[in-house]
């Protein structure tokens, strides 16, 4: 039997305006010919609305001292080295007294890191000078409220600034997390302090040391109530450490989206680039959340783009290559990825295209509809069919529209297999990638 609870699961997980809250409780409601004309406009608002989330958007605040690792992180989430155009300057001596942002070079209007000054400094001279908590919010306080989450950078020496600067943004109800950056020279510097430290304990360990280090100086600062470790992350920010996941960068990402929207989480995962296999899933369960309004969409006008018909509708389309964004799996990426391994980019798009059209020769102007159909066609649609014409995934429906809910239950079990089969190929390609070289 199909599942009568899997439409209505996946659109309390996803996201859902009054308009359409609405239409479904309409739709549960209706009989007949009623039925029919708010099921229609259900489906041709998820076909308008299948690209909302490019419309959201995404700030991020950032506070820590100059030499914390802030501009470095800015930038490789941002996809950027810091020699390029638009980078933030790294190894900056001096206290700025602005607010900076930063938007990503992708999509400049949907996510922007906003880099906060972490001093601000009171009229007076020499010792006198002291950092005003008042004054800064007079000045940034709007700016901050702006933001979704709110990052404080430390590479090893918390500043009393910072914390009160966090304990704000908290106050505001924006979720704080505690980025001890710079882990990479922690590393280096452990090694040539204590020479045997990492033939008796493992990064994981020293991690640890650093990371209840970090939660014992915040409280010495002056940091009021609790600090969660899970909250506290141990990263470095340059960019291949961020792309690979190295350290707690994937526990980082998952937080840093956790409290976000369902929309502006789609901006991020299809915005900043990451090969890390800790991940993946997390990414895939958000387009999961997500295949209910691409179904409704992709069955506008009652279509059934499985039952033997020669082309797939747009919907469809855009969810595959936004997967593939999503899953690091588009060209541009195979190639930095390729970059960062020194592997052959040709291999990994010859591996790539083998795992995931199963026929690496075919040609890339059908990718979308070749891929699909493969997939479609290792289900057992005809059974799928014959259980969908009878048990609805929706509401019950009569009539003319039956096609309609056969088509979404039909779509609905394509677009998760094709979730599959990207999170495996993913997976594949990184293992692949990453994988050393035999000498």
């Amino acid at each position: 039997m199909a599942d009568r609870s899997e439409a209505p699961t996946e659109v309390v997980n996803g996201e859902i305006t009054e308009k359409l809250q609405e239409m479904l409780r309409s739709l549960s409601a209706s009989t007949g010919a009623k039925t029919t004309e708010i099921l229609k406009n259900i489906q041709e608002y998820a076909a308008e609305n299948i690209e909302a989330w490019k419309t959201q958007k995404v700030s991020v605040g950032v506070v820590g001292d100059p030499g914390a690792g802030k501009s470095t992180f800015i930038n490789s989430f941002r996809g950027l080295e810091s020699m390029e155009p638009g980078a933030a300057e790294v190894g900056v001596t001096h206290t700025t007294t602005e607010a900076t942002d930063y938007s990503h070079p992708e999509r400049p209007d949907n996510l922007i890191f906003v880099d906060f000054p972490g001093v601000l400094l009171k009229k007076g001279t020499g010792d006198e000078r002291d950092f005003d908590i008042q004054q800064y919010l007079a000045k940034f306080k709007g700016k901050m409220q702006q933001c979704h989450v709110f990052l404080v950078f430390s590479s090893g020496h918390i500043q009393h600034n910072a914390v009160q600067i966090g304990m704000e943004a908290r106050e505001m109800g924006k979720k704080v997390l505690f980025v001890r950056s710079q882990f990479d020279l922690d590393v280096a510097k452990r090694q040539n302090d204590k020479p045997k430290y990492f033939k008796y304990k493992t990064e994981d360990d020293l991690m640890e040391e650093l990371r209840q280090d970090y939660i014992k100086v915040l409280k010495e600062v002056g940091w009021e109530g609790e600090v969660d470790p899970r909250d506290v992350f141990i990263i470095s920010g340059y960019l291949n450490y961020v792309l690979k996941g190295s350290w707690d960068i994937p526990k980082f990402r998952k937080a840093m989206i956790k409290n976000l929207s369902a929309f502006q989480k789609m901006i991020v995962i299809n915005t900043c680039r990451d090969f890390s296999k800790d991940t993946i899933k997390e990414r895939g369960d958000i387009y999961r959340s997500k295949v209910w309004t691409v179904a409704m969409a992709a069955t506008t006008g009652t279509i059934v783009p499985y039952a033997g018909a020669a082309s797939i509708p747009g919907a469809l389309v855009i969810a595959y290559y936004q997967y593939k964004e999503g899953f690091g799996l588009t060209d541009d990426a195979v190639e930095q990825l390729a970059t960062m391994t020194n592997k052959s980019p040709d291999d990994l798009k010859t591996f790539l295209n083998t795992k995931l059209l199963t026929r690496p020769k075919l040609g890339r102007g059908d990718e979308a509809l070749i891929v699909i159909q493969i997939i479609s066609g290792s289900l057992d649609l005809a059974a799928a069919i014959a259980v969908d014409q009878v048990v609805d995934l929706i509401v019950p429906v009569i009539g003319a529209v039956v096609t309609a809910p056969l088509a979404y239950g039909i779509t609905v079990k394509v677009l998760r297999a094709l979730i599959s089969r990207m999170e495996e190929c993913a997976s594949e390609l990184f293992d692949y990638a990453f994988k050393e070289t035999a000498v």
